[in-house]
């Protein structure tokens, strides 16, 4: 048999079937592989723009551990706190909060002004969603965590202003230093009325620096979400008021009491 007659003998509808099966799989494969690729790209290019940010990630529906706010507080010179009413936090890391400012750690806290037409907004928001009870009163938790740490107050190693403006996200900045590294520490709970605080999203933020500038120094050179807290922060601590409203104070308990 010459060569010509072997290559009329070859089976070519077999031949040519087997090579349109063998490219289509390997494009398959191919197209597979490119949309795989392109989404892990596409990933980890979100992750990468996310952490230039400040961003370190975010977790659903979580509240803080003990064993968490020990570490938040190790090491830390101080916490900026930003919550409506902070009863929670307060009463449930009393313990801990407490031995870290005995130890030097210091607490600004932000919250509202009591009995305003925010508050009560928001408690009949809650009560209607149950997430309230009827009973309870956002200004007397206020007032409830200003005699609690009364001690902490007086002696200057927490210091708390009382805002009367909008509604603002509840976050914790923690600033630390050991040896030669500063670290801030960020947690930005995204919740919306009537939403509580065990109902949310918390963006988690960090950002080191070894730079020898000022320990509190609000970091303007760049725009991240952590610098937005702090300029936030520092910019509703100028205007907050320094006490509690006891006129207002005094107007609600005569209008319970003639009710």
């Amino acid at each position: 048999m010459n060569i010509i007659e072997f290559i009329l003998d070859l089976d070519w509808k077999k031949i040519v079937e087997s090579i349109l099966s063998a490219l289509l799989a390997s494009g398959i494969i191919g197209g597979f592989g490119y949309l795989v690729t392109k989404k892990i790209t596409r990933d980890f290019r979100i992750a990468e723009e996310m952490k230039s940010y400040g961003f370190k990630g975010v977790v659903a529906k979580k509240k803080h551990s003990t064993r968490e706010i020990k570490k938040l507080c190790k090491n830390t010179k101080r916490l900026d706190l930003l919550f409506i009413s902070g009863i929670d936090f307060f009463s449930e890391n009393r313990t801990v909060l407490e031995n870290a400012m005995n130890n030097g750690m210091k607490i600004r806290f932000l919250c509202s002004q009591i009995y305003t037409n925010f508050l009560s907004d928001l408690e009949e928001l809650e009560d209607k969603e149950g997430l309230r009870k009827s009973d309870t009163n956002i200004s007397i938790e206020i007032e409830d965590v200003t005699k609690k740490y009364s001690k902490y107050i007086e002696s200057g190693q927490m210091e708390i202003r009382y805002y009367s403006t909008q509604y603002r996200l509840p976050f914790i900045l923690a600033y630390k230093r050991k040896k030669n590294m500063k670290t801030t520490k960020a947690f930005l709970r995204v919740t919306l009325p009537p939403y509580n605080w065990e109902t949310n999203f918390v963006l988690i933020g960090e950002r080191k620096t070894t730079k020898k500038d000022d320990f509190f120094k609000t970091n303007n050179d760049e725009i991240d979400f952590i610098s937005m807290m702090e300029k936030h922060f520092d910019c509703v601590w100028e205007v907050a008021d320094r006490e509690i409203d006891r006129e207002q104070e005094i107007k609600n308990t005569n209008f319970e009491v003639k009710s």
